[in-house]
């Protein structure tokens, strides 16, 4: 009996301290004054007048056939080894877009970036040869996506899409890597893990880059002509990974 009186009695008192509590929190609170929102003029009149004034230049831009993705239209989809043909048709200097250096040159300099160590090697690019679907050093286990060979190095790129690395994957890639590397007498080698996804525990010498790295160095590259529309809309197409 006496411990509830006790509880009663403590309740009481806490009652009547709490109004007070309140009362010197308001002092420290700051009150934000929020400005009126202005609401855009919605009638259906104004609706009416900007549908005219639009769609007119949107007929005409559908029309012009802007609204193209030719790689939607060719279905690839999400299919890696169609996406890593392009690609490595686009890091080739000799490929048909015109385009040289620059794609390998901005890869190579993303690289550099991702690992530490990978030295600056756009003065190696007069003597550039990419292969897809490439079989290493007579390899008949590790095919790689794409294997470039520069006058210093040798750059195997590995292309995920939906799919995950394999089991120790990786780690037989670098030593394939590292076996054409001493074959060909090439200074430097590196292993590029390209997904949307990070690999997990992936060897050191393996530098893990995004469809939206790749996006950015198309993003970068001239808009004119047809390869550049046709290259915007690939960056288009693989940032949708």
């Amino acid at each position: 009996m006496v411990s509830a009186l006790s509880d009663v009695k403590g309740d009481i008192a806490l009652c009547h301290r709490l109004p007070v509590m309140l009362e010197t929190l308001r002092s420290l609170l700051r009150e934000e004054v929020l400005s009126s929102p202005v609401l855009p003029d919605i009638s259906p009149e104004r609706i009416v007048a900007l549908t005219e004034l639009i769609m007119p230049l949107h007929n005409q831009e559908w029309e012009n056939g802007c609204a193209i993705n030719v790689w939607d239209i060719a279905g690839i989809k999400y299919n890696e080894g169609r996406n890593s043909a392009i690609l490595a048709w686009l890091l080739n200097p000799q490929g048909t877009h015109g385009l040289g250096v620059r794609v390998i040159d901005h890869l190579l300099r993303v690289a550099r970036t991702k690992q530490s160590g990978w030295p600056d090697l756009n003065d190696s690019l007069t003597n550039v040869s990419v292969v897809n679907e490439c079989w290493p050093v007579g390899s008949t286990t590790e095919r790689v996506d794409i294997v470039v060979d520069g006058d210093s190095f040798t750059l195997f790129v590995e292309v995920k899409i939906q799919a995950r690395e394999g089991k120790e994957q990786l780690a037989r890639y670098v030593k394939a890597a590292e076996a054409k590397r001493r074959a060909t007498g090439k200074q430097y080698g590196l292993v590029l893990y390209l997904s949307p996804i990070a690999p997990v525990n992936p060897p050191d010498e393996v530098a893990f880059i995004t469809w939206r790295d790749i996006g950015g160095i198309l993003r970068g590259l001239p808009k004119s002509g047809f390869n550049g529309a046709i290259i915007q809309q690939f960056a288009q197409h693989i940032e949708k990974f």
